[in-house]
């Protein structure tokens, strides 16, 4: 889905977004309040510039805007490869990213990912996957990691891979796969805008994403695997 048909339907009441090259950030008006508006587009990927800026725009909201909602929009394909990345240690650019999505919740902020584009492997984890609550629209993607890649990482046949796929979600991509594990918790084709807001006013924040995998087939083993190690 384009970002600006996406901001239409979120938010009827009117916008305020700008795209800075690949990142997104502002605010819009839902059911009368602001929420902040982050997320990124034009498929990017998730490097150290990326990681730092929307850090930082996190880190703006705990400071001056503390419990405001955040509205995460993802549309990325995955970190960025790049050997001057590596050694400059992007996995621990993307780990602020993360403590700084925690600390916006723990100020008091829900974070809600809206998935309208791609959403791939370490840029997913990275921005959209440490919401509070995942949704997809028409146009999302979601993948841990592309069967070609994971072909050639394992050295399987893709033939094979795909036919795996049909059966364990873990391998395949899609949102449909993706809602089957739990990963996300609802696929949107229509009211965005009212269900955005119905999300908003729940109040349950607590994860239930194992259990929803559980419930829907897609993870049949981490809900008990879970239990165990709390439980020992």
């Amino acid at each position: 889905m384009e970002l600006s048909a996406l901001l239409d339907q979120l938010f009827p009441e009117g916008h305020r977004v700008a795209v800075d090259d690949a990142l997104v950030s502002g605010e819009a008006t839902l059911g009368g309040q602001t929420v902040a508006v982050l997320g990124t587009t034009n498929h990017s990927f998730i490097g150290i510039r990326e990681a730092v800026a929307l850090s930082g725009k996190f880190l703006d909201l705990v400071e001056k805007r503390p419990g405001i909602p955040v509205i995460m929009l993802v549309d990325n394909n995955g970190q960025r490869m790049a050997l001057d990345e590596e050694l400059l240690v992007l996995p621990e650019y993307i780990a602020h990213l993360l403590r700084a999505q925690q600390l916006a919740r723990a100020s008091g902020s829900r974070l809600v990912a809206v998935v309208y584009g791609n959403s791939i492997a370490g840029g997913f984890i990275a921005f959209g996957m440490l919401a509070d609550r995942v949704v997809s629209v028409p146009g999302a993607e979601t993948s841990v990691m592309k069967l070609e890649a994971i072909a050639r990482v394992t050295k399987m046949p893709l033939e094979k891979l795909q036919d795996l796929a049909k059966q364990v979600s873990v391998f395949a991509p899609g949102c449909d796969h993706f809602f089957r594990m739990g990963g996300l918790h609802e696929i949107w084709t229509d009211n965005f805008s009212a269900r955005l807001q119905a999300t908003l006013a729940s109040d349950d924040t607590h994860d239930t994403r194992a259990a929803l995998g559980l419930e829907r087939g897609g993870r049949k083993a981490a809900r008990a695997v879970i239990d165990d190690v709390l439980g020992a």
